[in-house]
């Protein structure tokens, strides 16, 4: 594993039982639900290794008893007792669970999910297992020339990426054919070859593992933010999660579920594009880069500064 930051670790709809383990890379994360507050813990038990969140049952709001010897281990150093497992920092919205993991600042992520249960209905989307690296899965939002090729994007127009406030950020604009995602100024969604829509993006890199795009930012058809992590798993594939965040209607009313699946059925069909790329990548060759992977390079760049190091 490595890389660390923010990832989302699960869907809310997936923790069935009150203690429950996820692998993220090389390490078992124990999430904790008691009482509607839902905390993130190292799985792994002090004494002897076995996975608390197999078989470990909740005794008190802070303590644990270990599945393999019974004995009472410490949720975050909390209730005392000689074992004790980490507490890792956690944002539960809309049914979505994000955990911070390597000590690294909480940064704008927060701010971001705040703004976007205030101002949007967030519909929890799917899980896709495609065997890439994390980190790749967030660059696509960034790699701006692999648009046309993959995607049958028309023309790409992007502009120069910053980092603010320990948050990498780019505009796109894509250059697409109508559809059922997108439409053009008369409101038809028919592709006859002719007509073409352009579709402002701003991507937003939290780190490695989790970017929030807008969609349609001022043009475009349905703007809405697509939210998606990449968790890496020990086989070498990456569980990928998205969903999507749409702005409430007039007087607070939540936008369709039905147009949201729209969104959601394209983003799952963009996936599966790049799944046959990514899938047979040689990933121990030597790259011979161009001025089109300029974005790239810069986003990597990026991803340098969440090594792990050794950090908890």
């Amino acid at each position: 594993m490595r890389y660390g930051g923010w990832y989302q670790i699960a869907f809310e709809r997936e923790l069935e039982q009150a203690v429950s383990s996820v692998p993220v890379g090389d390490r078992r994360l124990l999430i904790v639900r008691h009482q509607g507050e839902i905390n993130v813990y190292d799985a792994i038990c002090p004494h002897r290794g076995a996975d608390l969140g197999i078989g470990g049952k909740l005794v008190e709001s802070n303590i644990i008893t270990c599945p393999y010897h019974g004995h009472r281990v410490s949720l975050g150093g909390e209730g005392g007792g000689p074992y004790c497992v980490r507490k890792y920092p956690v944002q539960v919205r809309s049914g979505l669970v994000f955990a911070l993991i390597g000590g690294f600042e909480e940064g704008k992520l927060p701010e971001m999910l705040d703004y976007l249960e205030r101002t949007h209905k967030i519909f929890p989307g799917f899980t896709k297992t495609i065997k890439v690296p994390p980190e790749m899965v967030i660059e696509n939002a960034f790699d701006w020339a692999h648009f046309p090729p993959v995607h049958d994007v028309i023309k790409v127009e992007y502009g120069e990426p910053t980092i603010e406030d320990g948050v990498f950020t780019a505009t796109t604009t894509l250059r697409v054919g109508p559809s059922m995602w997108q439409g053009t100024d008369d409101g038809s969604h028919h592709d006859d070859g002719s007509t073409w829509v352009e579709v402002p993006l701003l991507a937003r890199a939290y780190s490695p593992n989790l970017t929030i795009t807008q969609v349609a930012v001022g043009g475009g058809d349905h703007p809405h933010f697509v939210i998606a992590s990449a968790v890496p798993m020990l086989d070498g594939t990456s569980t990928i999660r998205l969903s999507v965040a749409m702005p409430r209607l007039a007087e607070g009313i939540d936008p369709p579920q039905e147009l949201a699946d729209i969104i959601l059925q394209f983003e799952s069909m963009g996936l599966e594009q790049d799944r046959p790329v990514w899938e047979n990548l040689a990933l121990d060759m030597t790259p011979q880069y161009t001025a089109d992977d300029e974005n790239v390079l810069k986003y990597r760049n990026f991803c340098e500064r969440f090594i792990l190091n050794g950090r908890a």
